[in-house]
């Protein structure tokens, strides 16, 4: 069956207007995300700034530099990663839980039980697909163009390459679209369906819909920016970060408390609206190529 592109593209502003009170909750859960990833990672995302500006301007950083960069980087992902895919599982999950079944609204639709964790799984699942896919094509796309360096006439092959890489992403990412929306719906992990349901008849569909709410998203957060920058600007922004590196997270919450404060509600509201800009559309999508009616 198919379903109209632009009627679920609009689902997350129809999703904002039935719930507010969820979606502040989302906010919330946001803040105190963020909140946490900077109370285990504050100094390196303290120690990334500084070394970023005395880089500037040179042309080759030199490796000591380099170094210590990487290993602030290190340090993020290993924490924002585990961290960032349960988030991810609980507020994904609680979007399509809004959209399929709207009646379950305590917490805010968000929990922490048997859905959170099969979408974390089949969330694990398109995580390694998608990875081994662009490991393999990368590692093709660099032997072409070794060969390239000896062959000049073997650049245009890299560049169809490239061309087919990312054509293959974006399909691949269009096809695994539903999986959230079809493991909430039918209780257990959905990715061989999911793939299933997203085949010729609405893959150009849903690449629109994904399309006009990513612009909408990225509008959402234009405003949203537009409106942060002056509230930065009274209380100082990143830069006064510049210069703590190595201080501790106490030290840090007591210098910069305004500033981390404004970031932390701003990051969150917006990353909310945008969250669910991108997401509801999924499960609206959904529920339409299933013929299944509203709730």
């Amino acid at each position: 069956m198919t379903f109209s592109a632009t009627d679920c593209a609009f689902e997350g502003f129809r999703l904002t207007r039935r719930a507010p009170v969820a979606v502040l909750l989302w906010a919330a859960a946001y803040a105190v995300f963020f909140g946490l990833l900077f109370l285990v990672a504050g100094p390196q995302v303290v120690t990334i700034l500084s070394l970023i500006t005395q880089m500037e301007g040179q042309a080759e950083p030199p490796m000591e530099a380099i170094q210590p960069l990487m290993q602030a980087y290190g340090v993020i992902i290993a924490w924002a990663a585990p961290l960032g895919l349960l988030f991810s599982a609980v507020i994904s999950t609680a979007i399509a839980r809004a959209v399929i079944r709207p009646g379950e609204r305590r917490f805010g639709y968000m929990r922490l039980g048997k859905d959170e964790l099969r979408v974390l799984g089949a969330s694990l699942i398109v995580s390694l697909i998608m990875f081994a896919v662009a490991a393999v094509g990368f590692t093709i796309i660099s032997l072409a163009a070794a060969a390239a360096m000896a062959l000049p006439a073997l650049w245009l092959a890299v560049v169809l390459l490239a061309l087919a890489m990312v054509a293959l992403i974006i399909w691949l990412s269009v096809r695994l679209s539903l999986v959230a929306p079809s493991t909430v719906a039918e209780g257990r992990i959905s990715v061989k369906q999911a793939f299933a349901m997203t085949g010729n008849k609405v893959f150009w569909p849903l690449l629109g819909m994904a399309i006009i709410a990513w612009i909408m998203a990225m509008l959402v957060g234009l405003l949203g920016s537009a409106v942060a920058a002056p509230l930065s600007l009274m209380v100082g922004g990143a830069e006064r970060m510049i210069g703590m590196e190595g201080a501790s997270v106490p030290r840090l919450l007591g210098a910069l408390a305004p500033m981390l404060a404004v970031s932390l509600v701003v990051n969150a509201i917006m990353t909310a609206a945008q969250v669910v800009i991108m997401y509801a559309p999924l499960s609206a999508a959904y529920l339409q190529i299933k013929g299944a009616p509203r709730a």
